[in-house]
């Protein structure tokens, strides 16, 4: 994995086994519900990423804003494994109107010398992880703040960090959603089949465990499911972990397009991985953006202009034992050399 490729290496490499080594930290990227929304594409030394419509949640993500964000995750991802190896990272994203399903193409530019920064952050790609259990009340200070939205900002997105009145109102918003969320049979459809049981071999979905359903059993959750209170349960956890949780930040763009959500993905990894360099935890709560009048509800509580896209909380927490499975390389990409055999399997691929 490049990702344990000390980069100082990394200019050994031929252009091909860089790619793939980019795609292999792409891939660690974090998606909704760990659906794994991407498929690349590597033509000789180009780079293609895809949207992959099989891995899109339709109930939950009916306008795949949440995809494509999980998409400019995996994007900048790939951009931090190029620039660690020594290489600008030229990225055309949304090159061709006509293909929507093709988000960015990625292709390795000027040699450069990696820096200390390059190497922290693609260390980072390995070690984050989500973590969903309670934060610790240890404060996260005002420097280390700025420092994550001064990354937000350089992926074209804005990041606000809730006062403690903000969380409170945020709080009883995410309450709301679950309650709503969980009252709706396609929602809990949709999510009991993105929901991995104990011992599963797929390497997609999240483990039964990770949502705390009071047993890993496919019976249990399936029954666990149907319980009327279940979305009230989910809602008073959910609320104290906001209202517990030292740092919470809203991600926003100026815009709601496509583009946008792209550009948010990458703010968001950028975020993420600072975060994890700077020893913090994260979690994510994006269920009031799923339900469009919580989201317009958020955007007055916050006085915004911008469109809000991602929900973060963030703090210092007791590590994760192991992390969300993940779909092998050779599962999400296609290597060619040749241009007409590319082009025929990105048109399959979108």
């Amino acid at each position: 994995m490049m990702a344990d490729m000390p980069a100082r290496l990394a200019p050994a490499l031929d252009p091909m086994t860089i790619l793939r080594g980019a795609v292999a930290c792409a891939i660690q990227a974090p998606s909704s519900h760990n659906s794994q929304p991407w498929r690349f594409v590597r033509r000789g030394a180009r780079l293609e990423l895809h949207a992959d419509e099989r891995h899109h949640l339709g109930v939950i993500d009916p306008a795949r804003r949440q995809l494509v964000v999980s998409c400019g995750c995996a994007l900048y991802n790939a951009r931090v494994a190029i620039r660690a190896c020594g290489f600008c990272d030229d990225v055309r994203v949304m090159p061709d109107p006509e293909r929507p399903q093709l988000l960015a193409v990625i292709e390795l530019g000027l040699p450069r010398m990696p820096t200390d920064d390059d190497r922290a952050l693609l260390t980072a790609i390995g070690r984050r992880s989500t973590n969903r259990r309670p934060f610790h009340p240890r404060p996260v200070g005002q420097d280390v703040a700025d420092e994550l939205a001064r990354e937000a900002r350089r992926q074209r997105a804005r990041m606000f960090r809730l006062t403690p009145e903000q969380k409170r109102l945020l709080a009883g918003l995410v309450a709301e959603a679950d309650r709503r969320q969980y009252a709706d049979a396609d929602f809990r459809d949709e999510l009991g089949r993105w929901l991995a049981p104990a011992g599963s071999q797929r390497k997609d979905g999240i483990p039964f465990a990770e949502k705390e359903y009071g047993s890993p059993l496919p019976f249990t959750i399936t029954r666990r499911l149907r319980t009327l209170d279940l979305g009230e349960r989910f809602g008073e956890l959910e609320r104290e972990l906001v209202r517990g949780s030292p740092l919470v930040v809203v991600l926003a763009t100026d815009g709601d397009e496509p583009v946008d959500w792209l550009d948010c993905g990458q703010a968001l990894q950028a975020v993420l991985l600072r975060a994890t360099a700077h020893g913090l935890a994260s979690a994510f709560l994006n269920q009031v953006l799923e339900l469009a009048d919580l989201r317009e509800e958020l955007a007055v509580l916050l006085g915004l202009d911008d469109e809000p896209q991602m929900i973060l909380r963030l703090g210092h927490a007791d590590p994760v034992a192991w992390r969300a499975p993940r779909r092998a390389l050779d599962d999400v990409l296609t290597e060619t050399d040749d241009a007409a055999d590319a082009e025929a399997d990105a048109d399959v691929v979108s």
